[in-house]
């Protein structure tokens, strides 16, 4: 039975509780989502490009042990070796190159700012491994769409960084308050105030404008939108992951069959098959980190 106060009105739940914390950070302007390192700054241009400066790419990652732990063990499933180990970053470079080795340093810059300090995150960890598969995805979708850039990779891993932050936000301000919310009351925040804390996140971490606008348009986007092709990759890999990560490849097929962006970018039936079947490859990558 809810405890009930003095005045013989209803203790207010932890939702509201939590409402209020963040309506409070919000009056007072002092709702902050965390800086990215420097390490994951001058990660960013070397992001997705094949001529990546690889000896700054060596230096950045080697001076992060627990960075250079994650690229060299995701770098073994990317290059499609899980029984192989790759045991240097030399090896991880000349199988995949410098920029690919440079995202998925990124990857492991972010969740390191993101994630190591907190234990238990539940949804919110789940919901980041499906940016990461978001990532994974909309490099393929780019590269048989022949709509990929260098910072396809870095748009739809950072696609929802405002539903990210927001869901490890509602959780340290429960955890501080000492109530627990549910799966559902924690969407229910994120629907709140993801927007803005991807603005947050926008002021704060110095994003390319192509990434920002993936951050801006891609649930919005439709084929008349105005939008250009980097959202609509973003917008198809956002879904993509979510189906294949909760119900699989074969739900996926049926489900997206009919989305627009698929023939925006031009992905016929086979191919869309075709990425598919990589369903086993990007989970091995997302479950390496």
């Amino acid at each position: 039975m809810d405890k009930i106060q003095n005045s013989g009105r209803a203790a207010p739940s932890g939702l509201e509780s939590v409402r209020a914390e963040v309506a409070g950070l919000i009056k007072y302007r002092k709702l902050e989502v965390p800086a990215l390192s420097e390490h994951a700054l001058r990660l960013v241009p070397l992001a997705g490009r094949p001529n990546a400066d690889v000896r700054l790419l060596t230096r950045l990652v080697q001076s992060d042990r627990a960075i250079e732990s994650r690229v060299l063990r995701v770098a073994q499933f990317a290059a499609y070796q899980p029984s192989a180990p790759i045991d240097s970053l030399g090896e991880a470079v000349s199988w995949l190159g410098a920029g690919e080795v440079a995202d998925i340093a990124f990857t492991a810059a972010v969740q390191g700012l993101l994630f190591d300090a907190v234990r238990g995150a539940g949804p919110a960890d789940d919901a980041w491994r499906a940016s990461i598969a978001a990532a994974i995805w909309a490099r393929e979708i780019g590269a048989v769409s022949r709509r990929r850039n260098p910072l396809t990779y870095l748009c739809a891993l950072l696609h929802d960084a405002g539903a990210q932050t927001a869901r490890l936000s509602c959780l340290a301000i429960s955890r501080n308050l000492g109530v627990r919310l549910t799966a559902a009351e924690q969407e229910s925040f994120v629907r709140e105030h993801e927007a803005r804390f991807r603005d947050a996140v926008i002021g704060r971490w110095s994003l390319p404008q192509s990434v920002v606008h993936c951050m801006r348009g891609w649930a919005e986007w439709d084929p008349d939108g105005g939008y250009g092709d980097d959202v609509a990759v973003v917008h198809l890999a956002h879904h993509l992951a979510e189906i294949v990560s909760s119900q699989g490849p074969e739900f996926a097929r049926e489900a997206l069959s009919g989305n627009a962006a698929l023939d925006v970018l031009n992905i016929s039936p086979d191919r869309f098959t075709a990425l598919l079947e990589q369903t086993p490859w990007v989970m091995g990558q997302v479950g390496a980190y």
